[in-house]
């Protein structure tokens, strides 16, 4: 296993120039600058040989073993190597949703075919009885904090990064660390609510604190999901809003939005993901000041090009995937949406795109036509 890690972490240390190449280009882009080149997030897929020397192994036997999470995530850094233009490699300690909740006493459940999850919630007597003063790091926590510098110690001088465990909305770590019956508590006892809406807040807070330092260079650039870098100047954060989806308006307004600022105050900034529609969440994002970027998981649920229009004029990069159409060439479906997200010489938009090494080519060669079009 060692000699694996060793050899895909020389790999990664080679293509150092690329990838230091590629994190300008997409910080110029969040910075407000235009880019030398227009970033595509371009990953392939491993090549045979790749798949069949490379071990795969289950979310349980990682949880507590830094050693074979670290070569899971090593694995999944070379379809940015294979890609070649301006994705970022990155790792992370594979935690789980889970990982934040853990410090207001949850303890996830773990499974060898999904991530870790809450099935034991806590109940309103414990957290009516926590103050922000009694939150502290849980064993679960500062395992993953010791993943992490593991991780950033082997990865030195490669250009590849180390980014934070997985961060959830106040109103996402709320849920799963009271359960269902939140929904309930939202119309029965909103003052609980907002009281455990602050506790989650002061644990993010304290957790993703513990997180930056885990992660070199994260004073100046914060890399997620092996492919995007942020400034840390715009806070560099992933911020997940996933149950916020199943809200109201209203309840966005009272419960999600102010919460979510405050963790965006307190770092500067960051990009929100959600799965899911909600047309009153998505009012959110674009009126929130600190929110410098969106990401759809489930994007084929909306008019990207509409989307895309709104971002832009908000002044927002929409960063991730979008589903292609069957019958639409890879030049029409670039340029597409290459025209639909720009705004004064440049497009909002870090596209994540993925192919076959057998593809790469077409798919440059595509890219380019459409940057040419455009006169990028």
């Amino acid at each position: 296993m060692q000699a694996i890690m060793n050899e895909i972490i020389e790999i990664l240390a080679q293509n150092k120039d690329t990838f230091d190449y590629a994190s300008r280009q997409q910080l110029m882009l969040w910075n407000g600058d235009v880019p030398e080149k227009q970033p595509l997030l371009l990953k392939c897929a491993l090549d045979t040989n790749q798949q069949e020397s490379i071990p795969v192994f289950n979310l349980k036997e990682i949880h507590y073993d830094p050693e074979k999470m670290f070569l899971n995530e090593l694995r999944q850094t070379l379809t940015v190597v294979n890609g070649g233009f301006e994705a970022v490699p990155s790792v992370r300690a594979n935690m789980g949703a889970s990982i934040f909740p853990s410090l207001l006493g949850v303890k996830p459940r773990l499974f060898e075919d999904k991530m870790p999850w809450i099935k034991d919630h806590a109940s309103r007597e414990q957290l009516s009885s926590m103050y922000p003063e009694d939150i502290k790091l849980s064993d679960e926590f500062k395992m993953g904090l010791e993943h992490m510098a593991y991780m950033a110690e082997r990865l030195e001088g490669t250009g590849c990064l180390v980014f934070p465990m997985d961060l959830q909305s106040p109103f996402n770590t709320a849920h799963m660390v009271y359960g269902d019956k939140i929904f309930y508590d939202l119309y029965d006892d909103p003052a609980f609510v907002h009281h455990l809406l602050d506790l989650c807040t002061h644990a993010i807070i304290i957790g993703m604190e513990e997180c930056l330092k885990m992660m070199p260079e994260s004073e100046s650039r914060i890399a997620h999901y092996n492919s995007l870098v942020m400034p840390c100047s715009k806070g560099g954060l992933k911020v997940s809003e996933d149950t916020s989806t199943l809200l109201s308006k209203a309840q966005i307004e009272e419960f999600v939005a102010p919460y979510t600022h405050k963790v965006l105050e307190h770092f500067g900034g960051c990009y929100i993901h959600y799965c899911g529609k909600n047309p009153h969440l998505f009012e959110m994002v674009m009126n929130e000041p600190l929110a410098y970027g969106l990401n759809f998981g489930n994007p084929e649920m909306h008019d990207m090009e509409e989307v895309l229009r709104t971002c832009a004029k908000n002044g927002k990069i929409y960063y991730g995937s979008i589903n292609r159409r069957e019958d639409e060439t890879l030049h029409e479906y670039f340029r597409k949406y290459l025209s639909a997200s720009q705004k004064n010489g440049r497009s909002l938009l870090l596209l994540e795109y993925s192919c076959s090494l057998e593809e790469k080519d077409k798919v440059a060669e595509a890219w380019e036509m459409a940057l040419a079009y455009l006169g990028y």
